[in-house]
Parts: C-alpha cells; structure tokens; sequence
C-alpha cells in the first residue's frame, strides 16, 4: 500500500553542520506517520538482516516503488511502527536517524540541511545547545551517509547513461559486450536487489556470496558500477 504522504513544512533551512541544534526525542510516534520514508539498498540491506530475510522478501513484503520507499500500514503509519516504537529501530533508515533534519546534496557534492516543522502534538524537546554534527554522531549517521552518498553518484551516472542512450540512440546490441555479462549481471534483476544483483555477481566471478551488510554493499556498488561502465 502506498503511502499518502503530507507535505513536511519547512521551519528553516540551509543549515551547516555547526548550525546551533538539539532535539529530545520522547518517543509520542507521531513522526512515523503520513510519510514517505525513502530507503537505498543499504538500508534495504540492513532491515531485512535486522528481520533474518533476503533483499529481496525484504523488497516484496515492506516496500513500494520497486523497493524505494517503504510501505504504509491501514492507518497510514510505517508498516514497522508498534504500539511501542520502531520494530526495526537499531537498523532504521537514514532519513529516520535524521528526523526532524532533512539532508541535501547536489551534484557537485555541496550538502545543506533543513528543519521541518514539528508535528501536531509532538513531544520532543528542541534547543540550540548543541549542533547539527553532535546530532548526527548521537545517531550514528556516518555509514548511513557514506552508503547514501555511494548509491547517490551511481545514480547519477546511471541517470545520464540514460539520457545518452535516449538522445544518441545508441542502446543497441553493438553498444554491449559481445558476451552479454554486463546484461546477464542484472537480467531479472531490480538493481535495487542487493542479493539478487551480488548473487548474479559472484556467480559470474565464482566467488563467495559474502555474509557481511558491509562486505555485500561494497560488492553490490562494483557490480553497479561494472554494468555502467559495459553499458
């Protein structure tokens, strides 16, 4: 089921990382509704670990859009909301960790920060105490960042690959390699598949499927990269 997302207001934006900033979560749950909440394969990744099944269950059962966002229940609330809290939360999504920051990054890498406004009846304590980066260390962002930033550039490159396929029309056969590896790597596959893509991957290469989140997105973003680059 998808979402019917508000929109989130923005109380203020195009803040830095020592941008004064505090907030106390307690927990009221009114955060994990009326969202779309965004996911890449990392997080995919580290969710269907967290519940003991592959990617591509995960992918099936918990998400829309191909595995982009993850799916609402009847009320509109995230499917993994309980009557206690997140179900999933020592793995929960970037954009979780983040609440009530929004995170942008353009193209040349400039990033900025926005604060949505609170929700109707949140109970969270906000201040100026502290900063944006302590926010984001309490959260332990970093690898989610590291991660978003990855898939982020393979994005683009995948997005003007697209664009120079469609303009020059030249998505041929003669444009592949003879041998089709490149296309047998994602045949049947969503790129977003994390084990489904790496699973294709290392049986091409007989190599071990690697048991590691760490390990197998490392592995996931070379076989990303690996069809672009044969594309």
């Amino acid at each position: 089921m998808t979402s019917c997302a508000k929109s989130l207001s923005i109380r203020r934006t195009q803040l830095a990382r020592d941008t004064p900033f505090s907030f106390s979560c307690m927990r009221c749950l009114k955060c994990c509704k009326s969202k779309k909440i965004q996911v890449n394969s990392y997080e995919v990744a580290r969710m269907a670990r967290n519940l003991g099944i592959s990617t591509t269950e995960f992918i099936d059962h918990y998400t829309t859009e191909n595995g982009s966002y993850l799916k609402s229940d009847g009320n509109n609330s995230c499917i993994f909301l309980s009557a206690t809290g997140c179900m999933v939360h020592s793995d929960r999504p970037l954009v979780c960790r983040l609440y009530p920051l929004g995170r942008h990054l353009n193209e040349k890498g400039v990033e900025w920060f926005s604060e949505v406004e609170p929700e109707p009846g949140c109970c969270a304590v906000y201040g100026g105490d502290s900063s944006i980066q302590t926010y984001l260390d309490e959260q332990e962002t970093q690898i989610y960042l590291d991660a978003a930033n990855s898939y982020l550039r393979l994005l683009w490159e995948m997005m003007i690959l697209l664009e120079n396929c469609t303009e020059e029309d030249e998505c041929s056969s003669e444009s592949k390699r003879s041998d089709g590896e490149a296309n047998s790597l994602i045949e049947n596959a969503n790129l977003m598949d994390m084990d489904c893509v790496v699973r294709n991957y290392c049986l091409e290469r007989s190599m071990p499927f690697p048991p590691d989140v760490e390990e197998k997105t490392r592995m996931h973003q070379n076989a990303l990269q690996f069809w672009i680059k044969q594309s």
